[in-house]
């Protein structure tokens, strides 16, 4: 194995943002076991954005996230920006378009408050959202933010995380049209220089394919960057996947390491049937997302990664796991009996 593909798996497998959901599967499995069941939940724990049937034709797309404290404490206004944009990622990521949100702030003084505020508004009106409920805590011992977006989606057209199939392309989307965070060492910025109108034109492909029933699972990039999302999505599918470092659309400026744990704050990671990977990247491509495929799901339950002739197994589910989520809902196989290949 050559020196550099050893490097990036050390970092990839270092880095705190993919580090830090491990705790999570404790917790989840305590969910699992003693948590009520409502019948009306088709999907939850897992997903982007949980799904809610109340009958009809379209489902109820539920997300939530908190910011980093450190984040809230430095750069509030940032802080309650990133607030919005991580749910509405989820929102999309399963398909649905995001329309209402609740946000929970704390500020230990006002200015940090409004600051909170100012940049919740700016994201609101970025990605069309309004703010309809929350909590406000005054005289907090640290500045926190945390928000849910509620949103829809059409009934066929739900796509969830889980649904990967041994066969399936991988296939990476993400804004290349951005730059380095002033904000986050690790961040690539794609929304904050972008009218509404080109923003949202680049969600709209997932939408598309969500309508289109092209994809068989799919998420958003999270802080655990593109390997970590990745994990996320074979872990909760059950299966494994290969995945081609060379194929990864990188900015020039951005080495690879540094690139695999950034935040890309537009960017999917989804799966295919190959006989329709064509079509998905062409729609990625004409709503100004560069996609690549980089990989392929099999039925291992472990992550390589390759790079030119050398690969290594990164994670293997049969003696580690990330968040440990329960096995995908019975949905996401009959979503993906559904796929056929595209006239």
């Amino acid at each position: 194995m050559s020196d550099k593909l050893s490097s990036i798996v050390s970092e990839v497998k270092d880095y705190w943002g993919l580090r830090r959901k491990q705790p999570i599967g404790q917790l989840v499995t305590i969910l699992r076991n003693e948590g009520f069941k409502c019948p009306h939940v088709l999907s939850s724990i897992g997903e982007d954005s949980a799904a809610i049937d109340l009958g009809g034709d379209n489902l109820i797309l539920l997300s939530t996230d908190a910011v980093i404290p450190e984040l809230a404490q430095s750069k509030p206004y940032v802080a309650g920006y990133a607030a919005i944009l991580v749910n509405v990622n989820d929102i999309y990521a399963a398909g649905g378009r995001p329309i209402v949100a609740m946000v929970n702030i704390a500020f230990t003084e006002m200015n940090a408050g409004v600051k909170i505020m100012e940049g919740i508004c700016e994201a609101g009106q970025k990605f069309k959202v309004e703010v309809v409920r929350g909590h406000t805590t005054p005289d907090a011992p640290i500045n926190s933010v945390s928000a849910s977006i509620c949103g829809t989606v059409p009934r066929d057209s739900y796509i969830s995380a889980g649904g990967a199939q041994p066969g399936d392309d991988l296939i990476l989307a993400v804004d290349l049209k951005g730059r380095i965070s002033p904000n986050y060492e690790y961040g690539w910025d794609t929304s904050t220089l972008k009218p509404s109108k080109e923003i949202l034109k680049r969600y709209e492909a997932m939408r598309v394919l969500a309508q289109k029933q092209l994809l068989t699972a799919s998420k958003d990039l999270s802080n655990g960057g593109i390997i970590g999302t990745t994990l996320l999505m074979i872990e909760y599918a059950q299966k494994g996947a290969t995945i081609d470092l060379s194929a990864i659309p990188t900015p020039k400026e951005i080495d690879l390491a540094n690139w695999l744990k950034m935040y890309i704050s537009t960017g999917f990671v989804v799966s295919t049937i190959p006989e329709n990977a064509e079509t998905v990247l062409s729609i990625f491509e004409g709503h100004e997302l560069s996609a690549r495929k980089i990989g392929t799901v099999n039925n291992t339950k472990k992550l390589r990664i390759q790079l030119e002739e050398d690969m290594i197994t990164v994670f293997d589910f049969a003696q580690e796991s990330i968040v440990a989520p329960p096995p995908p809902p019975q949905l996401n196989r009959i979503i993906t009996r559904k796929l056929k290949k595209v006239k």
